[in-house]
């Protein structure tokens, strides 16, 4: 009796292992998720940024080029 008992511990000893492990794999992904979109959203910040001063780049030089003079184009200034 005692050695059936056993062999059903070490069985069960063996699957909480098993399932040890299966979590720590989880985690693992879990946090390289983590990670990664905390880069992508870095980039998509710097991305945006980035847009915007092309953008008012873009914008001062459709300006200068009807005549306004460069230092009032310079400013973010938005002529309808």
């Amino acid at each position: 009796m005692m050695y059936g008992e056993v062999g059903r511990l070490a069985d069960e000893a063996m699957w909480l292992s098993i399932r040890q492990a299966e979590n720590a794999a989880l985690l693992a992904v879990a946090i390289q998720y983590a990670w990664l979109d905390l880069c992508v959203e870095s980039y998509r910040v710097t991305g945006a940024a980035v847009r915007d001063e092309l953008g008012q780049q873009a914008r001062t030089r459709r300006l200068i080029q009807r005549g306004v003079s460069p230092s009032i184009a310079a400013q973010e200034l938005r002529i309808v």
